[in-house]
């Protein structure tokens, strides 16, 4: 979803004038974003400002502040909508930033005590 808003945005920013087939094109990437993303965005776009921001090094690019530590790891392993605290754009991790999956180790078994003679001499102690 987030490349269809950068794309919509790129096509809604240019300087110059919109052909027809770029309209068509405008038209087609709003019908796959969902109604209440797409108001927000608006409301960004009809400000002037752009919707959608790159999160580089934990870092909004557009704000330049830094974005919570729990929404820098939402971005890399989710793919839900993040919204910068500060500036309300949307977020998303460039390629370069995403972290690799890495998959657990096998779970290891608890090594087994042996029972020592000293357990076995206390046992006995006990029971006499």
């Amino acid at each position: 979803m987030i490349q269809v808003m950068l794309d919509l945005q790129k096509l809604q920013l240019q300087a110059i004038a919109l052909s027809l087939e770029d309209e068509a094109e405008i038209l087609k990437l709003r019908e796959k974003v969902p109604a209440p993303i797409l108001a927000h965005f608006d409301r960004l776009i009809a400000r002037g400002k752009k919707g959608v921001a790159r999160a580089v090094h934990g870092v909004c690019t557009e704000c330049h502040l830094q974005i919570s530590s729990g929404t820098k790891a939402s971005l890399a392993y989710t793919d839900e909508v993040h919204i910068c605290d500060n500036c309300g754009r949307y977020l998303y991790l460039p390629d370069s930033e995403l972290l690799p999956v890495i998959e657990a180790p096998p779970a290891r078994k608890a090594p087994v005590k042996a029972r020592g003679a000293g357990t076995r001499q206390r046992a006995v102690a006990q029971a006499s």
